[in-house]
């Protein structure tokens, strides 16, 4: 090619040489290079990968078999792995030392060690890597960097290396070490330095396990005081979630807290779920058979208590067993009901032929009576009415069939639904219109409705009553919310209506509890739903307030009327707070229920029907704590780059990405993670945390595969303290 470019353009061979190697993409420099020594880089068989050529002057590149006994100088489409791969899966019970480069690991080996590298040195740490030496004991040797490099800039690159490989290697359940030489830059030298395997393993054995927080230590130590000075406070991104009340025993009503607090810990759950799920199942079990009237004096305002909420916890997280092993004296209920319904039937179908022979036989003699001029017979019986199938609970059924079992049971019924937003999702479809409006009236517990249908005429429900629970996993609520809470139909108020939705933290700890479940505790229980679904009937019990109780209603309900009638609050929060209005009252009601109905003093005779001072007090700050929940929830309701770069934020705070200070947009959307799965959200996410101060972009440079410069970041150093 020199030769042809010299008859082409009659240039010297010198030029001729310059524009041949420009032509083929290598530097004049090339030319001069002197190749030192190739380290081959081989997978699992023994087959080899690729190699990394060390050249004089020093300089590194690497270079793949074209299959033709020549080199492709590149590594595109080829598997990248640790050096000396082969004999790490060989021997797999040595200690493993990971040094910077391929010399140095020769080094180590020459002292009867096992030892690897990444290849392209420094900074090019993978996860995958890691992944390789998953559960082994590791001893990590640091080049011995200085603090500044030639051009006095911030450097400690090998350390800084070094750390990121640690992070890298504690996330994948490794026991490491970081081993720092007392002589020379690195493990050539310190070799050359009079090192020995005696000194090395003493070394090793001095030093402590690293943990997350050991390792933000050491790392500290190689932070340019000056550099991180530079940087500005990064702005906060309220990236986590805000923190939320737990239950406490003293907001479940005395008669239930025996069970919750079995159920909570057999299951090892929050206590937050049976003792939610207890006070939804309270509301399914009482619906429309006792109602309250908050203020004193306005009858025109009566609160009936269904209520509708849930779970909201990640996949695996008991939200199933736990509802389950709540509502299930509210199943046997039902079940007893089934068996009377059937015997009924049995009867009734017996009676009904008896009834119709006695109108066929009435029937011949009138019309023989009429014929002859004889009076005419007396009249049997009305036809028999047929009997209905009591229901507490649906878990899935149509629009028409849920409109048709009210009409059956006038005091309301309990929707337990697995996963709520499935629900949710239907009621969104195009032609629920109708459906959804159903529902939204059916909260009321107060609203009647009437379906009318060709073939199956006409049905009415005096007044629609549901009382609602179910689970919801946290990635689909946030997902269901944002589409769901725009302007526009489907922001009607249907998921404020699930005021008793909450989101308890999980306690990491777990104990294995292996008992019979707390037998008096679940009777008393049964006793009380038993109690409470045998109120009410056609005349519902009408509480008020107790004389004391009604001055704190009154307090309570100035203190939410300010609060929601103010500008600080998300208008879908102030929206479902709104609806506590109804909520206070109705949770003080069915606390006085529960409480009365253990003790014996609640039937449908009851006279005194006022709610105590201590149901009232109970349910205001039942009320606060649902709050707190509700806050969590709608913190969700940030725009789909703003949840991007949340994402992003909690990465780098927990060295995922960035762990040695810097990482490219590829080091975040090929990891998959939702929200920052594609290359458009990285950058998103990039952009927003760059305003934030949290990074800033450096200028980048070309990946093992050629090509152009990829985008990298430099991580402020104060993200992480």
């Amino acid at each position: 090619m020199i030769a042809f470019e010299q008859e082409l353009t009659g240039k010297e061979f010198s030029e001729a040489r310059d524009a041949a190697f420009a032509i083929v993409g290598r530097s004049p420099a090339d030319a001069r290079r002197r190749e030192v020594v190739a380290y081959s880089y081989q997978d699992e068989f023994g087959q080899l990968l690729f190699q990394t050529v060390r050249f004089d002057p020093k300089d590194f590149r690497q270079r793949r078999p074209n299959g033709t006994a020549g080199w492709i100088w590149d590594l595109r489409g080829v598997r990248l792995v640790l050096y000396r791969l082969p004999e790490l899966l060989k021997r797999t019970s040595d200690t493993v030392f990971i040094c910077e480069g391929e010399k140095d690991v020769q080094a180590v080996e020459g002292l009867g060690f096992l030892a690897t590298c990444n290849p392209m040195g420094a900074g090019k740490w993978r996860s995958q890597y890691a992944e390789t030496l998953s559960g082994r004991s590791v001893v990590v040797i640091p080049d011995n960097d200085p603090a500044t490099d030639e051009n006095g800039k911030p450097h400690y690159k090998g350390q800084k290396h070094a750390a990121a490989v640690v992070a890298s290697l504690l996330t994948h359940g490794c026991e490491v070490r970081i081993v720092e030489l007392p002589r020379g830059k690195d493990a050539t030298d310190w070799l050359a330095l009079g090192g020995t395997a005696d000194e090395l393993r003493e070394l090793a054995s001095m030093q402590p396990v690293l943990t997350a927080a050991t390792l933000a230590t050491w790392r500290a130590r190689f932070q340019d005081a000056g550099l991180v000075a530079e940087w500005p406070d990064p702005a906060p991104m309220q990236g986590e979630l805000p923190p939320v009340q737990r239950v406490d025993e003293g907001l479940i009503p005395v008669s239930l807290r025996p069970f919750v607090r079995d159920v909570a810990d057999r299951m090892q759950v929050p206590i937050d779920y049976p003792g939610v799920v207890a006070v939804l199942a309270l509301a399914g079990a009482v619906n429309r058979r006792a109602v309250i009237q908050p203020k004193e004096n306005d009858t025109g305002w009566v609160v009936v208590p269904n209520l509708w909420g849930g779970i909201v916890a990640p996949p695996g997280f008991m939200k199933s067993p736990v509802i389950q092993a709540v509502v299930r004296p509210l199943i046997e209920i039902q079940q007893d009901w089934r068996v009377q319904y059937e015997l009924e039937v049995g009867q009734y179908e017996r009676e009904e032929e008896e009834s119709e022979l006695k109108h066929s036989a009435w029937r011949e003699q009138f019309k023989s009576n009429t014929k002859q001029g004889k009076a005419s017979p007396e009249r049997p019986d009305a036809p028999l009415v047929a009997p209905l199938l009591r229901r507490l609970i649906v878990n899935d059924a149509t629009f028409e069939a849920l409109h048709q079992t009210m009409s059956e049971n006038p005091t309301g019924i309990l929707v337990i639904r697995d996963e709520l937003t499935g629900w949710w999702s239907t009621l969104d479809r195009a032609g629920r219109e109708g459906e959804r409006a159903f529902c939204l009236q059916a909260w009321n517990g107060d609203t009647g409705h009437t379906i009318d249908r060709i073939g199956r005429g006409t049905i009415h429900v005096e007044a629609c009553c549901m009382s609602m629970l179910g689970g919801i996993q946290p990635g689909r609520l946030r997902s269901y919310l944002v589409d769901a809470l725009q302007d526009g139909p489907g922001n009607d108020g249907l998921i404020q209506r699930f005021q008793l939705l909450v989101w308890p933290d999980t306690d990491p700890a777990w104990s294995y509890i292996d008992r019979s479940p707390d037998r008096v505790a679940e009777e008393q229980v049964v006793h009380i739903f038993r109690k409470l679904v045998t109120l009410g009937g056609g005349n519902p019990l009408h509480f008020r307030f107790a004389p004391d109780a009604q001055v704190l209603f009154i307090e309570w309900l100035a203190e939410l009327e300010s609060k929601v009638r103010g500008n600080d609050l998300h208008p879908a929060l102030i929206s479902h707070l709104s609806k506590y209005r109804s909520l206070m009252p109705s949770l003080a009601l069915l606390f006085e229920l529960a409480d009365r109905a253990a003790s014996g003093a609640l039937s449908s005779e009851t006279t005194d029907l006022f709610v105590s001072l201590e149901h009232a007090q109970q349910a205001a700050a039942f009320c606060a704590y649902l709050e707190s929940h509700a806050q969590r929830i709608y913190f969700c309701l940030t725009t789909p780059q703003m949840r991007a770069a949340q994402e992003l934020a909690d990465k780098i705070k927990t060295g995922k990405v960035g762990a040695n200070g810097f990482f490219t947009l590829r080091d975040v959307y090929l990891k998959g993670w939702s929200g920052l799965d594609t290359p458009d959200l990285a950058r998103v996410a990039a952009q927003v945390l760059g305003d934030a101060a949290w990074i800033r972009e450096v200028s980048g440079e070309s990946s093992p595969l050629g090509g152009r410069p990829s985008a990298r970041y430099h991580v402020n150093p104060k993200v992480r303290g």
